[in-house]
């Protein structure tokens, strides 16, 4: 499990050098995720220590989301002020993501069928 958890350890860590070195403002993190997402494509498959550290850390992801809940309930001010800008487009960014997941899936199914 050693193993799993630097290699999460180090692909942040590039994800954080490139961000620093390049000045994007994606956070490290998500580049380090963009990165370990590739590395395992080309290698097509995962080892189990890197699963292992990936099943300990998602049984504590919950706990992520309390710092998000305190500060829904520290900003209800300012979320009661834009509660209709904020239903609205949750709503339409919502129907967005649901009919492009849908176009998606229909070429890709139309593609899958075609290669068959």
């Amino acid at each position: 499990m050693l193993k799993g958890i630097i290699t999460l350890l180090v692909f942040q860590f590039l994800g954080e050098c490139i961000t620093k070195l390049f000045g994007l403002l994606v956070p490290g993190p998500v580049i380090g995720m963009v990165l370990l997402l590739l590395f395992l494509i080309l290698k097509k498959s995962s080892f189990e220590s890197l699963d292992n550290a990936v099943t300990l850390h998602l049984r504590y992801l919950p706990l992520l989301f309390i710092p998000a809940a305190m500060g829904i309930i520290t900003q209800v001010d300012i979320i009661s002020k834009e509660f209709w800008a904020i239903c609205i487009s949750l709503v339409f960014g919502t129907i967005i993501a649901l009919a492009f997941c849908a176009k998606l899936m229909d070429y890709l199914t139309i593609r899958q069928e075609d290669k068959k």
